[in-house]
């Protein structure tokens, strides 16, 4: 829980800062996810992405069914030494735990290796690669 409220808050730090690279734009999407906020998240993608449609529609859900707490680390990232590339591959550990508004003794946690390519279009950067997907996937009650 420290490490899940130390990235919330790192993220609520870089928000304030309005440069926007692909870390603070990965801090972002964490930060919208958590507080709900899906037209904040949906900002984090690019809309030519194959599955922006899924994308929309699963954050959609996740916000209606569940109280989420969402923390990305990056990994990797193959540009990170090259501050002017437009393109980075990024390696992140996803982690985020659902608590079902409905059913409140439900509990999912995910904690996913997902890969991201995230290019920069003039000042902002989207994301134009997401797998798996899964990773926004609405709750699943077993």
């Amino acid at each position: 829980m420290r490490t899940i409220a130390l990235s919330l808050l790192a993220a609520s730090l870089i928000l304030a800062a309005d440069v926007d690279t692909p870390y603070t734009r990965i801090a972002k999407l964490a930060t919208y996810i958590s507080g709900g906020d899906t037209t904040g998240a949906l900002e984090a993608f690019d809309k030519s992405l194959t599955n922006y449609g899924q994308i929309s529609e699963d954050l959609t859900a996740l916000s209606t069914q569940a109280d989420v707490l969402c923390a990305i680390d990056v990994v990797a990232d193959k540009e990170a030494d090259d501050e002017n590339a437009a393109v980075h591959h990024l390696d992140l550990d996803w982690y985020m735990t659902l608590t079902s508004r409905a059913d409140t003794g439900l509990t999912e946690k995910r904690r996913v290796r997902v890969a991201v390519t995230i290019q920069r279009f003039k000042e902002k950067w989207r994301i134009t690669a997401l797998s798996p997907v899964a990773i926004l996937a609405p709750i699943t009650i077993k």
